[in-house]
């Protein structure tokens, strides 16, 4: 596979031969990138759907294309992708995995749709067809796919109150104060936290450059964020900051940090709060306080802001009558009832 190169822009670029001219002269296809894996990604989709375009794959199944298009994409997906995508290979469309390409019909991937989704959520539904659809038109590419799918459900942000996240902190144990703190007022991940060491931390704040995941083996392993905008500076308190370089934690698992993080969820008795939210709620409050979209991306490590509005359209719950009573005061004060009174008088 084609290596990436850095450029001075800090950009990585990858170049593959692409075809040969008359005079025998190489010709090369560009892919560039933020992260030397997306950029190596894109040469590695390109090589492999070109060369999948040359062969003829119709008397093989679905399930030995699934097999090949997971092995192409290994060495530039992560762990977690891979094994994701191993899990689709055994759970999904069980009535199609063992009929050869050419004998799939836009008919049979509707029935297998349909009855998909009367076991799981729409999203569920539609990460299995996209896949379906990646790997069809890596090994059929003539075949255009119709399917209707069901329809997205937009994602409930109940964001957790200020006074949730201190009902939890005070009943906090040393393991889990830490985290909380990290992933509400520094946005960090669970396998961010798990990651850190004593030489990432600053006077001023944390520097974040990798996470603890899960191999396919259920063996820990660090490495860089999945993508460039994991790479971030969060800018931390003082308190936080004396409160993380004393932690004796560095280095657990985000098993145990999971762990010990519902149970103290349980017995404050909010449910509804999971550790991934604690993220919307450092987002809200930004937000709220006139934080710019882009800063806080930037900080939170969200690659695309659209994520964030969506966070947005739920406000804090305990910053609504806050707002409403300000948007009352505002036109209060515009449309004053003594200017009225002066207009009759």
């Amino acid at each position: 596979m084609a290596k990436a190169k850095k450029l001075k822009s800090g950009n990585w670029r990858v170049l593959v031969p692409d075809y040969k001219d008359k005079s025998g002269k190489w010709h090369y296809k560009s892919f560039t990138a933020a992260t030397k894996k997306e950029a190596e990604y894109a040469a590695a989709e390109f090589t492999h759907n070109r060369e999948s375009q040359k062969l003829s794959y119709s008397n093989i199944t679905l399930a030995q294309a699934y097999r090949r298009y997971i092995d192409c994409k290994s060495s530039v997906l992560s762990s977690s992708t891979v094994d994701g995508y191993e899990k689709n290979l055994r759970n999904d469309f069980k009535a199609l995995m063992p009929m050869k390409l050419d004998n799939i019909t836009q008919e049979h991937i509707q029935l297998a749709v349909n009855e998909m989704s009367a076991k799981y959520s729409p999203k569920t539904v539609r990460n299995s067809h996209g896949l379906l659809s990646a790997v069809l038109k890596a090994y059929r590419p003539g075949f255009i796919i119709t399917t209707r799918l069901p329809q997205k459900v937009e994602p409930k942000y109940i964001i957790p109150t200020t006074a949730e996240i201190n009902t939890l902190l005070d009943n906090a144990n040393d393991f889990i104060r830490v985290p909380i703190l990290l992933a509400s007022s520094g946005s960090l991940r669970r396998s961010e936290i798990c990651a850190l060491t004593l030489d990432d931390i600053t006077d001023l704040g944390i520097n974040v450059t990798k996470a603890a995941v899960y191999d396919k083996n259920n063996n820990i392993v660090v490495k860089p964020p999945k993508t460039s905008a994991g790479n971030r500076f969060v800018p931390l308190s003082s308190h936080i900051l004396n409160e993380v370089k004393e932690w004796k934690y560095f280095g657990c698992s985000p098993a145990a940090l999971y762990g010990q993080f519902r149970r103290l969820v349980e017995k404050c008795d909010v449910p509804h709060i999971t550790f991934h939210k604690l993220r919307h709620y450092f987002a809200s409050e930004l937000h709220a306080r006139g934080i710019p979209d882009k800063h806080i991306a930037q900080v939170g490590g969200w690659r695309s802001i659209s994520i964030l509005q969506n966070i947005y359209q739920h406000t804090l719950r305990d910053k609504q009558v806050e707002m409403n009573n300000k948007i009352i005061d505002i036109f209060a004060n515009n449309f004053s009832e003594e200017s009225h009174s002066q207009k009759q008088a």
